[in-house]
């Protein structure tokens, strides 16, 4: 082909082209490939082109392509032009140097390892604080926590280059199936001063109480510190009496199983490192600038083990260092700092210990302080920071350490390095007082003494997001103590309240995949120029995702934004396209704003707006035009083409009298706009006149285009008031009268005006005209021939009904089917496949349909045959079941359209679809939030933003369900209904066959041959069944022999009696009755003064006997 029939080619695309751009034309019988110049060209190559650029300013299309064919850079003819389309940002047949650099900068831009990191959509603390009263006596001193043993594994759990692919998911979806129940994360420990220790659960229920005393004197405790032994199931306290004491948490009454007395300082600070392979080690750090560690076996519990005649094992430190205590071992660091320890750290994998401490005299040091030590055996190796360090992270999976101190900066550090910080963070105001790293999220937070908590990104060393809520939690206390659960990802904060807040919290994706936006979705878009999906959501982000890694490329933030009273708030975006060329983006508000952009570098182009700051519903852009509808009830255009940008928006005639709910554009021919009361105007494309009004009410009656008495009319039908037919307040649109209330009225109306000719038309039409619905979807089928019987509209009602109306002049209603299987459900979402046979819909129940078109609304002569065998191998759906369901049984008596496959896809309503011809991915957008992917026949794909592993797509072939391991989506799965377990799993369950009567008969005679043929024989050893066996008894003491009776008339029976041991009977004795017992048998009331005269002899007899 020469360059000139190119050009043209170019030329023609750019010019004619609405709606489709060249990838969507062409037929996908030759593989394509990624246009990806920038792997093929080379430092040199792009010299040269640079030249050619310098000199000829610009490049038209051919001669673009001749100096890259002359680089040895060969695409196909497709390939070609799509890559012009993308080089060529001004949408004209010439590219500059800037578009061309900016291009091949996108490509390296993509291939960095920096681009595939997830940005956030939330910050990382967005949810509000959990605030407990901490019911101690005096301001928490310490936390600590009482972990299970698979929690720290979990936590210790490492990558591993050797996994496999199926290994890697599988720890991947362990890690992140967390169960949030206070059993299974621990329990959390807070100690006060006066040795009170209280245990809460993971949602700060309080559990129970205890104490923690001295057991020698007699004067009050003073607790320094607490530390949380869980693989021994101990509680270990530090106080300023100089002890350690270890409390026993198994059993409810919390009692002391061991002291260690006189430590030569009292211990400030600990730490507790435990693992199956190694011995535990309790870490001190004291008042003296020591650090002493304490080694025991925990498998054994040997030195926590209670023994008969001990109640407490006591212990000297001295006798523990001279090894008189052989279950303990103990190393000592003296004098690591000439200040008191602030915190200790074991590192496993380093086998290092490390040891911060602040310093006040800094003159001694000249600013450069000891702050952090690292103890490695012998070895010794120092971190000076100005005033030392008050508290530190170990990240070991990075050998990473980040510090914070008294100077309000952060520093990290590489752990081989200590002469010199990698990074210096400055931001806070006051001394950092806790810092913690999460190390999967690449995120670091810092707290202050101010009670301001920062949020770093620790890859790029910027600040994300600044917390002050603590401030206004607790006001007056400065204070605080610190703990990260690390599993939880919760951090909690002790003084008079315990406030727990969740950092970064992780999705639990045993019960959900997580979502896309923070709020519903309301628009889904597959750009076919650059095979990505763009959504936007009611939260005013714009989010680019390839759909074939599950990668966030760009996320726009902020989109939407309007001032009120001085603060900035997200305006909802509630529609978006892309231009004819799919080169940029249009997007829609609430607001009645509209914005351009280039969303692959995120930059707003142009800002629009239309008159009345009414809501959008729908956006088309076409060839030079911008088409708007919204709730103004008018049809906005927009010039948009070069040169005319800032021409004023044209309205089109205002034939509506309700706002506008959706609209649809057939390329080159014609417009449909529909509204809230049903109105359905079909609007010339070039012109902007309407030529055809329906009412989907009564789709047959001819509707005449006379504004002025089709309105007065409709006000006499319809008694309007404000709250009915709101004009300009938006929210009016949501008090709305119900269909019932709207006949009352409607009967009030009749009853008033009998006489009138108006009244008795009224009445001959009651049942379908009074009611009005609204239209919740519009879909033109572009392929259609534009003719009077072949249907390529489709309406969809509120009622769940699905109309289809051919958009000729003389056409109109040709048939309508039933959409919907769930009383009160209705179709929110529409699209076809290229071809279009198949239509799929989203209901507001959440529930996506397959429906077979290629017949709908066409007349009989060109109807084609279906194959159902085809189809059912294609579609589980259609397979025969044995009990008729819900979905197939509200379409039993549809003829057409062939309903091919029924499923739930989301929870809430779905509110936008998409569907990508190669691959065969259908797309769904929802209100819960979600954006997930689907194959053709209804298997779940993933969920864009999910934080599992992504399943390997490709935009160049079809997607192969064959040799595929597909997951449930958790959320839907707990509410499936049979029919659609069987969609998304792809298994049909065993028919139930009834067996016929012959059969039955053939089975109880073979059943009854079977007796006879056994019938009289000894059944076969064992009698009882291989599994039985007989209990344990002991053997008789008189061995049993029976006798042989060779008679025959006594052969009948045998005397077992005979050889029973019988022991004789004897007369049972009696005990003899007490005198007492026999008066009172006696005696009645009557003799009472009798009985008395005998109490007293008796009394005064046995008195002189004991004299």
């Amino acid at each position: 082909m020469s360059s000139k029939t190119e050009y043209e080619t170019i030329r023609d695309f750019t010019e004619d082209l609405e709606y489709q751009t060249l990838s969507s034309d062409f037929s996908p019988d030759v593989a394509e490939r990624p246009e990806r110049l920038h792997e093929w060209l080379k430092s040199e190559e792009i010299e040269s082109l640079h030249y050619k650029f310098l000199e000829k300013g610009k490049l038209s299309y051919p001669d673009l392509r001749e100096e890259l064919e002359n680089l040895n850079i060969k695409f196909t003819h497709l390939e070609y032009n799509r890559l012009f389309l993308k080089i060529s940002e001004n949408r004209n047949s010439k590219c500059d140097w800037d578009e061309f650099i900016s291009y091949l900068l996108n490509g390296f831009r993509e291939d960095h390892p920096t681009s595939t990191r997830d940005d956030e959509i939330t910050l990382p603390i967005h949810t509000p604080p959990v605030v407990r009263t901490s019911e101690h006596r005096s301001p928490v001193c310490c936390i600590a926590l009482l972990k299970v043993n698979k929690l720290e594994s979990m936590e210790e759990r490492s990558d591993s280059d050797s996994e496999s692919e199926e290994q890697k998911f599988q720890r991947f979806f362990k890690e992140y199936a967390l169960e949030q129940s206070a059993e299974w994360a621990g329990i959390w420990v807070t100690a006060s001063r006066e040795g009170q220790l209280r245990f809460w659960s993971m949602g700060l229920k309080p559990l129970r109480l205890g104490k923690s005393n001295s057991i020698h004197q007699k004067i009050r405790t003073w607790i320094l510190c607490i530390r949380g032994l869980s693989d021994v199931n101990l509680v270990c306290t530090s106080s300023t009496e100089r002890e350690l004491r270890f409390h026993e948490t198994v059993t409810s009454t919390f009692s002391l199983r061991a002291v260690i007395l006189s430590m030569p300082y009292a211990v400030y600070n600990m730490q507790y490192s435990y693992h199956e392979a190694q011995t535990s080690r309790l870490i001190m750090g004291d008042y003296g600038g020591s650090v002493r560690i304490l080694e025991f076996d925990a498998h054994s519990k040997s030195p926590f083990v209670s023994k008969s005649g001990r109640d407490i094992l006591e212990m000297f430190w001295t006798d523990i260092a001279k090894g008189k205590f052989p279950q303990f071992r103990c190393h000592e660091y003296l004098n690591v700092h000439t200040e008191m320890i602030q915190q200790v750290y074991f590192a496993r994998r380093l086998n290092s210990t490390f040891a911060a401490a602040e310093y006040r005299n800094i003159k001694k040091y000249r600013g450069r302080c000891p702050g952090l030590v690292v103890l490695s055996g012998d070895d010794k190796s120092t971190f000076r920071i100005p005033l030392g360090v008050t508290t530190f992270c170990v990240d070991e999976r990075h050998d990473m350490v980040v510090t914070g101190g008294p100077d309000t900066s952060l520093r990290i550090w590489d752990i081989y390095v200590p002469t010199q910080p990698t990074s210096l963070l400055t931001g806070h105001h006051a001394g950092i007082v806790y810092v913690f790293v999460q190390t999967e999220e690449k995120k670091i937070f810092s707290v202050d003494y101010l009670k301001i908590i920062k949020v770093w990104e620790l890859s790029e060393h910027t600040l994300l997001q600044t917390f002050d809520d603590l401030v206004r939690i607790i006001p007056s206390e400065t204070d605080l103590v610190f703990h990260y659960h690390r599993a939880l990802r919760v951090l909690l904060i002790g003084c008079r309240k315990l406030v727990a807040i969740k950092c970064n919290p992780r999705v639990y994706v045993d019960l959900t995949d997580g979502n896309t936006h923070t709020a519903p979705v309301s628009v889904v878009l597959y750009n076919r120029l650059f095979r990505n999906v763009v959504t936007c959501g009611l939260d005013s982000l714009v989010i680019v995702w390839d759909p074939w890694s599950g990668k966030r490329r760009i996320i726009i933030k902020d989109c939407h934004i309007e001032y009120i009273y001085g603060e900035k708030s997200k305006v909802e975006i509630t529609a978006a396209c892309f231009d004819p060329l799919e080169r940029h983006l249009l997007t829609g508000a609430r607001d009645g704003c509209l914005k351009i952009w280039n969303y692959n570098n995120a930059v707003c182009i142009r800002n629009l707006r239309i008159e009345g700051d009414q809501s959008i519903t729908a956006v088309r852009w076409v060839k030079e035009r911008i088409l708007v509808v919204g709730w103004d009830q008018h049809v906005t255009e927009f010039p948009c083409q070069e040169g005319n940008e800032y021409t004023l928006a044209k309205k089109w005639p205002m034939f509506h009298h309700d706002d506008i709910t959706c609209a649809d554009v057939k390329t080159g021919e014609g417009v449909v706009t529909a509204s809230y009361s049903g109105e359905l105007i079909f609007w010339k494309l070039e012109t902007g006149q309407p030529y055809r009004c329906f009412n989907v009410a009564e789709p047959t009656e001819f509707i005449e285009l006379s504004f002025n008495r089709y309105k007065k009319k409709r006000k006499e039908i319809f008694p309007v008031t404000e709250a009915h037919f709101p004009t300009s307040d938006s929210t009016a649109h949501f008090i709305r009268l119900t269909a019932f209330e709207m006949g009352k009225q409607m009967i009030k109306t009749l009853q008033a005006r009998k006489q009138s000719k108006l009244a008795a038309t009224i009445r001959r039409r009651s049942e379908n005209v009074f009611i009005a619905m609204s239209v919740q979807a519009v879909l033109f089928l572009q392929t259609r021939r534009f003719a009077e019987e072949h249907g390529d509209l489709l309406v969809a009602l509120e009622t769940g009904a699905v109309q289809v109306y051919s958009h000729h002049q003389r056409g109109g209603f040709i048939t309508q089917f039933n959409a919907i299987h769930k009383m009160g459900d209705c179709v929110l979402a529409m699209t076809t496949d290229r071809k279009e046979r198949y239509l799929f819909t989203g209901t507001a129940c959440g529930y996506i349909k397959l429906w077979h078109i290629q017949n709908l609304g066409m007349p009989p002569s060109e109807k084609v045959r279906i194959s159902m065998p085809l189809l059912r191998l294609k579609f589980i759906f259609l397979r025969r079941d044995t009990f008729l369901l819900s979905a197939k049984r509200a379409v039993r008596h549809q003829t057409e359209p062939l309903l091919l496959s029924s499923y739930k896809a989301h929870l809430a309503a779905v509110t936008s679809t998409v569907f990508i011809h190669l691959p065969k991915i259908l797309i769904t957008g929802s209100n819960d939030c979600s954006v997930r992917l689907w194959t053709i026949g209804g298997r779940y794909l993933g969920t864009l933003g999910m934080p599992l592993p992504w399943m390997k797509l490709s935009p160049f072939e079809p997607f192969k369900e064959e040799a595929r391991v597909f997951r449930l989506s958790p959320d839907i799965k707990k509410v499936a209904s049979t029919t659609t377990m069987k969609v998304i799993s792809g298994v049909q369950l065993d028919r139930i066959r009834p067996r016929s009567k012959k059969v039955v008969e053939e089975k109880d005679l073979e059943e009854e041959n079977e007796l006879i043929r056994n019938y009289g024989k000894p059944l076969h050893e064992p009698i009882l069944g291989e599994h039985f066996q007989y209990p344990a008894y002991n053997e008789p003491k008189h061995p049993i022999k029976l006798k042989t009776i060779s008679s025959p008339a006594s052969a009948k029976f045998t005397p077992v009696y005979a050889h029973m041991k019988v022991y004789e009977v004897n007369p049972h004795e009696l005990p003899p009755t007490s005198s007492a017992t026999k008066r009172l048998a006696v005696e009645n009331y009557l003799s009472s003064e009798l009985t008395e005269s005998r109490a007293w002899t008796e009394y005064k007899t046995t008195r002189k006997r004991a004299e």
